[in-house]
């Protein structure tokens, strides 16, 4: 086995809560459609809830078919743009800070690799290492000389600098030309490799989906881990082709043992 040079994380329910987004959006909504369709915030989001039991798709035209309204095409793109982009107090599990920071020590590459639309997948992240800066070190004037973040005139560091300083790479694989290119898709992982000028052979890929994350093994040599998250939303999903991971963990954090191990550092100190 090669030795692992770079971790790339899924985004929904490995880093962030996709159900906690869904939360969020949906007080969001039920507040801004409360006039528009004549009913309390409460009674929006509950039947929001009621009519997202099976599926979540076309969440908004089928709620406006609830109550007898018509939505034209132009309204209802703008209310998915908005529900997209809506200011979401979105963070990371308490898990990822520990082991950004513990990957970071280890000079390891990092990544992210997520499929869904890319102004969604990017309000979750800008949102969520925005949340970094609570957490005691995450922003001391050290970690700023450690990683080379550049800041304005106002000492604050640019967004873009900042998720640069934990995440080398991020790619959303619906920017390559839609949803065909969607895990289990493996252009996503080639590009990735490329960027970071890193073999397959030492990526470990971590996600939740077993539909999807973990059948890159039938396309390239990447090693897999599966984490399963409280209230994930494919906890129940079957293996697609019944390719599994190569380690299950019960944290994020366990993944730093499983690098130690397989990088030969089996004497270094626990995290």
């Amino acid at each position: 086995m090669h030795e692992i040079k770079a971790v790339i994380f899924d985004l929904d329910d490995t880093l962030v809560s996709e159900y906690g987004f869904i939360v969020s959006g949906y007080k969001y909504m039920s507040e801004k459609l409360s006039v528009r369709l004549k009913h309390t915030p409460g009674e929006i989001e509950d039947r929001l809830w009621e009519l997202s039991a099976q599926t979540y798709s076309h969440a908004f035209d089928r709620l406006f078919d609830s109550y007898g309204e018509t939505c034209s095409e132009e309204e209802l793109q703008e209310l998915i743009l908005l529900y997209r982009s809506h200011p979401a107090k979105l963070r990371f599990y308490p898990d990822v800070w520990p082991v950004l920071k513990g990957l970071r020590e280890r000079k390891l590459l990092t990544g992210i690799i997520s499929d869904g639309d890319p102004d969604r997948q990017k309000n979750k992240i800008r949102t969520a290492v925005a949340g970094l800066r609570e957490i005691p070190g995450a922003e001391s004037p050290e970690n700023d000389r450690a990683y080379g973040a550049e800041k304005n005139e106002k000492g604050m560091v640019w967004p873009g600098e900042e998720i640069k300083r934990w995440f080398d790479e991020i790619i959303l694989n619906d920017e390559f030309g839609g949803p065909s290119f969607r895990k289990p898709d493996p252009h996503g992982f080639k590009v990735m490799a490329g960027r970071l000028g890193t073999d397959p052979s030492s990526m470990i890929y971590i996600g939740d989906n077993p539909s999807k994350d973990f059948h890159i093994a039938a396309d390239l040599p990447v090693r897999t881990a599966r984490i399963i998250r409280e209230k994930g939303i494919y906890n129940n999903r079957g293996y697609l082709d019944d390719i599994h991971e190569t380690w299950r963990i019960d944290a994020l954090t366990d993944i730093l043992s499983i690098i130690d191990d397989q990088n030969g550092h089996k004497d270094r100190e626990k995290e």
